[in-house]
């Protein structure tokens, strides 16, 4: 599986539930000691990093076509909003309403949701369910179901809403953000970008992540460390899901000049609520790699990875993603390698935000003379889409 991203995370739900049961990042790399003896050109450039970050932008900043409002939320204030509802996920509901534009509403804020359109709304057990919301008690959601019946639901298990026969810009979600640091010492600066872009159906999760990170000093020879990954998440039942990957990895501090990934496996979200995630997984997959003054190197490797996150429901808009990968090698030499991210992003103006990075990559038997470890902290400013 892909390295865990501050932005962008493996979700899992479970099939679609009928009416009588169910149917089936990142950092710039700071300097310790000497950097290599031998540096080598990054076959991810940085200027294939920016043109992909800004394909992210132009692709999925496009804005979607406005909906037919005829949804209404109450909330616990006493607000009525009739609305379009766009997504609730991670504890916000974002919706669109005349008044207000395009707004997100914490979850643990809304008294209740009525709308004569069909969504599929998941809770916390895993079930999913297809319908339409009635008006209902306060802090209760009821479902008119897709082939007949009704479902009754406490607002706080319901952990995720998507709009049946949405367009596919209102699918779409991501962020970029950025930061920037100057020592006037030996004139060392770092730069860090960060981008994602996520598409979310009932039955599927497609993810792309994009990170960059440089660093320039006077008396040596600029380092850089790249990262793009891609995944396809298949939902299964009991929040079970299936999940391929891609991954390409760039780190002179490593003296890596390439690492190419392919793999698949199976994984599990043990908790999904409004509030927090823990998700486990693992597969296999196939590396190849390329070091600085060596020869490529092939192999297979087993991938055991977990997800520990929070985010609120509350008032505040802040998100803690924590997620680690090990890899063991399984067709040669003994090796261990791991690889670890997390973040905590805290959004300051509407759709704005500050995220504090952090990441380590351990290499268990690195080639000869070269680091082991490298790791790196960053302060960035973000927008989200």
């Amino acid at each position: 599986m892909p390295s865990a991203d501050p932005r962008a995370r493996p979700e899992s739900a479970a099939p679609l539930r009928a009416p009588d049961g169910p149917e089936g990042p990142k950092t710039p790399s700071r300097r310790r000691g000497h950097s290599p003896a031998h540096r080598s050109r990054s076959e991810i450039s940085e200027p294939l990093c920016i043109a992909c970050l800004l394909c992210v932008c132009l692709l999925f900043g496009r804005p979607a076509r406005a909906g037919d409002k005829n949804d209404v939320v109450q909330l616990k204030n006493g607000d009525t909003l009739t609305c379009e509802i766009k997504k609730l996920d991670l504890g916000v509901m974002t919706i669109d309403a005349d008044a207000t534009g395009k707004i997100s509403v914490h979850w643990g804020e809304v008294l209740g949701v009525t709308s004569p359109r069909q969504f599929e709304v998941q809770v916390a057990s895993g079930d999913h369910y297809l319908g339409s919301f009635l008006p209902s008690a306060a802090g209760r959601a009821t479902l008119s179901l897709v082939g007949g019946g009704s479902a009754a639901l406490n607002m706080e298990d319901v952990i995720r809403v998507t709009p049946i026969g949405g367009s596919t810009w209102s699918r779409m979600d991501g962020s970029v953000d950025a930061g920037f640091s100057f020592t006037q010492a030996e004139l060392e600066t770092h730069w860090t970008v960060n981008g994602s872009a996520n598409y979310r159906s009932p039955r599927y999760q497609l993810s792309g992540t994009l990170s960059s990170q440089k660093t320039t000093r006077e008396d040596a020879d600029p380092i850089s460390r790249n990262n793009v990954a891609l995944s396809a998440i298949r939902l299964r039942d009991n929040r079970w899901y299936t999940v391929a990957w891609t991954q390409f990895q760039q780190n002179q501090e490593l003296s890596l000049d390439l690492r190419v990934l392919v793999g698949g496996g199976l994984g599990r979200d043990l908790v999904h609520t409004n509030h927090r995630l823990w998700s486990v997984s693992s597969g296999v997959v196939y590396t190849h790699e390329r070091f600085a003054d060596e020869e490529p190197n092939q192999s297979a490797e087993l991938a055991v990875g977990g997800e520990l996150d929070f985010f609120t429901s509350g008032t505040e808009d802040f998100k803690i993603t924590n997620g680690v990968v090990s890899y063991f090698n399984v067709s040669g030499r003994k090796r261990v390698r791991v690889e670890f991210q997390n973040a905590w992003r805290h959004e300051f103006l509407k759709d704005f935000y500050w995220s504090l990075n952090g990441y380590d990559s351990f290499d268990g038997d690195p080639p000869d003379n070269q680091k082991s470890n490298d790791f790196g902290v960053s302060f960035t400013l973000g927008w989200k889409f």
